[in-house]
């Protein structure tokens, strides 16, 4: 019965993330979308608020640095530009295209930012850091068959996957708490972590690099993979899920 379940919900993940691909994402030249000249020009965009998170829609791919000053700069067909739009709500950089588009390049958000505390990617979208970011507390949150790549030093850090889409992370931490569900992944285990808080479900999977605790839930078919015995582990599994060491 588990078996079943968990293949539903993996083949529910890969038809959403199709249907979402072909109506925004450029490696999937289908729908009405704006087609690119394929003359790829950078538009520099104004900053005229704060911003200390990111969120990212619609196949666009952010790279992340942190730096002493803030910029944001915009690599796409010069017919496209206008319509891959950067805008600051609430502290928040909101990353979108206001029209579907089909292009041979993807378009590509370079974002400089002294300080970073959270990070979203959604819609197939993607994150990437240049450097190493530091900070206190960051949030980081994939769906959609998005994907995020970074290197962060924090005291707390907070990572959720869900429907398909994939969170790779290193560096260090003194706590982290995951949450991955519907078929998607976490890859922490290159995050050294005093404390660790994992929860998996619905044939997901997160791998972790706990120090001196952990506390993990698996379910429904989903998996947590550690990759140090910490001293003190607490885990938790039902209906098929598994928490190993590897």
């Amino acid at each position: 019965m588990i078996k079943i379940i968990t293949i539903i919900t993996k083949f529910i993940v890969a038809t959403l993330i199709a249907l979402l691909f072909s109506s925004c994402n450029p490696s999937f030249p289908f729908g009405n979308g704006i087609k690119g000249s394929g003359n790829i020009t950078t538009e520099t965009r104004a900053v005229n608020e704060d911003f200390k998170s990111i969120e990212v829609s619609q196949g666009i791919k952010v790279n992340v640095e942190q730096s002493d000053t803030k910029s944001i700069t915009v690599e796409a067909d010069d017919n496209l530009q206008k319509h891959i739009i950067t805008k600051i709500e609430n502290g928040v950089l909101i990353i979108e295209s206001d029209k579907n588009y089909n292009s041979t390049e993807t378009p590509v958000v370079n974002v400089k930012m002294p300080v970073i505390n959270g990070l979203s990617a959604s819609s197939g979208s993607e994150i990437e850091s240049s450097n190493a970011l530091i900070t206190e507390n960051i949030n980081i949150k994939s769906s959609s068959g998005s994907q995020i790549n970074i290197d962060v030093e924090a005291d707390a850090i907070s990572l959720e996957s869900t429907s398909g889409s994939s969170i790779e992370a290193g560096g260090k931490a003194l706590k982290l708490e995951t949450s991955s569900s519907s078929g998607s992944e976490i890859n922490a285990e290159n995050l050294m972590a005093n404390e660790v808080i994992s929860q998996t479900s619905s044939g997901s999977s997160t791998s972790v690099y706990p120090i001196v605790k952990l506390d993990a839930k698996a379910s429904s078919g989903s998996s947590i993979n550690y990759h140090k015995s910490p001293k003190t582990i607490s885990k938790e599994e039902s209906s098929g899920g598994s928490v190993d060491e590897k």
